[in-house]
């Protein structure tokens, strides 16, 4: 089992087998199976059987990912999936694993490649030749799903044409808003924001200035040490933050900040409304995918 998990017999299969389609990806039916080399385990030494044994147990306790580069899967588009490929191979996270490169080093010293520095460079080799296989299958891939979309009349989900123009868009800074607010040399006091929303300014300026209400009959509120850091806060809350962070202390620092986030959201605006509107003309289609972007620019994608 360990051997058939390995990344080399992984790159053999695509060899057996018959094209399933046009876009690339193989069947493999007994024939091919019957067909395919596969290194033979029997009368290995118990250190190998080990080393296989306990890297394909450690695989086991997580999810396996793919052997396609990450950014080529976020992809939709014909033309940025050629620009993506005729730039440096990349590895996908999978090929980066240390279980799996534990069991592939096991399977080359099982093949009889007993010096440790040629196995590494013939696993380096095969995880060029992995990633490329599989970048150009998934090119060929993304070419023929707009090929059939457009044959068959289909339109891209909104999540479909976010994740393409969330790509296209190269954004340099896509650090989550939390997490660059807190790496701000000027944030040096701990505050809470309520995860209850609405969030408003204070209904009793005179007495209580420094106020912020959340939820929507203004059941619960925080007090903060000025009236500046109390907009911040607004600012942030009504953008999705929540919890415990960091944030200035300092009035001027808290208005200075809080312009630069309004700086960072218009720049990132700007380039999305710009994609958005080369992908569709539906005036809802480009609301929605506006609003999903800056929401994935605000508190991340993976946290979306």
């Amino acid at each position: 089992m360990a051997v058939l998990n390995s990344t080399l017999v992984g790159l053999f299969k695509t060899f057996y087998g018959r094209f399933a389609g046009t876009e690339g990806n193989l069947k493999t039916e007994v024939v091919d199976v019957n067909l395919l080399e596969v290194p033979d385990p029997r009368g290995i030494s118990p250190d190998i059987a080990h080393r296989l044994a306990d890297a394909l147990g450690r695989m086991a306790k997580r999810e396996v990912g793919r052997l396609v580069e990450e950014q080529l899967m976020d992809c939709h588009t014909p033309e940025r999936a050629r620009k993506l490929a005729a730039g440096p191979l990349v590895l996908s996270n999978e090929l980066h694993q240390e279980d799996r490169r534990d069991l592939d080093d096991a399977v080359f010293e099982l093949l009889g490649i007993s010096d440790s520095q040629e196995r590494s460079q013939l696993m380096e080799r095969l995880y060029e030749a992995t990633a490329q296989h599989f970048r150009d299958i998934r090119v060929v891939e993304i070419e023929k799903m707009q090929q059939r979309g457009k044959s068959e009349g289909r339109r891209f989900s909104v999540q479909d044409l976010a994740a393409d123009i969330w790509d296209a868009a190269e954004l340099e800074d896509t650090i989550p808003l939390k997490e660059w607010v807190e790496k701000r040399t000027e944030s040096d006091s701990n505050i809470s924001i309520l995860e209850k929303r609405p969030a408003v300014s204070s209904i009793d300026p005179l007495f209580a200035p420094n106020r912020v209400y959340f939820g929507k009959g203004h059941e619960t509120h925080m007090d903060y040490r000025s009236r500046e850091q109390a907009d911040l806060v607004l600012r942030l809350a009504n953008l999705g933050i929540s919890g415990q962070l960091r944030l200035p202390e300092n009035p001027e620092a808290c208005t200075n900040l809080l312009d630069l986030i309004d700086g960072r959201a218009m720049e990132a605006r700007a380039i999305f409304e710009k994609l958005v509107n080369s992908r569709t003309g539906d005036d809802q289609v480009r609301e929605q995918l506006t609003e999903l972007l800056l929401r994935w620019f605000t508190l991340g994608r993976e946290g979306c």
